[in-house]
């Protein structure tokens, strides 16, 4: 019965086998040395976009969303979001240049001067670039005409409003973490 025998027999009881603990590699000096960071990001208004707006119209394209009507925005759940009439969405570069003694940080989108960061952004850009931890500059049009759905007392609104023209750009950026 050698085979059927050990099927059919009762199991015999085996000692209970603790589990091991399981040790972590100690960090090596390597690791501690790495340091932490997050990735952050912030938003600059273009000044002087007036002064390039042809140049601009020819980077930028229709905004197949503005087509949309009230009822598809509905569906969409798009309220509260500004739907531009032109959009951007393109990789940016920044150059320093020194005009009459002052420095202008100008902006290009496919090598296309499209406008400049404002005075009061200046500092803090040439911060981001004197660290060199930027990972990408993305160019958006944040102005000019727009649709907005808005729900209000249980009642969706539509709107087609207009701002004056913008280029935003959003400087994304990796930042160390102090502990």
């Amino acid at each position: 019965m050698g085979f059927f025998s050990n099927l059919f027999s009762k199991k015999k009881d085996t000692a209970a086998v603790e589990p091991q603990p399981v040790q972590m590699p100690e960090n090596t000096a390597q690791e501690e040395k790495k340091p932490k960071s997050v990735i952050k990001s912030q938003r600059f208004i273009l000044d002087d976009v007036e002064n390039h707006m042809e140049d601009i119209m020819e980077l930028v394209d229709v905004n197949e969303d503005y087509k949309l009507k009230k009822r598809d925005l509905i569906e969409d759940n798009r309220d509260g979001e500004k739907i531009f009439k032109y959009e951007l969405n393109a990789k940016a570069t920044i150059n320093t240049i020194s005009c009459g003694g002052v420095e202008q940080l100008q902006v290009f989108v496919h090598d296309t001067h499209i406008g400049n960061i404002k005075k009061g952004g200046v500092s803090r850009v040439k911060n981001l670039l004197k660290k060199g931890n930027i990972q990408r500059i993305d160019a958006e049009v944040s102005g000019g005409e727009y649709k907005l759905l808005s729900y209000r007392n249980g009642e969706y609104y539509y709107d087609e409003l207009e701002k004056p023209f913008s280029i935003t750009i959003e400087i994304t950026y990796r930042e160390e973490i102090t502990e």
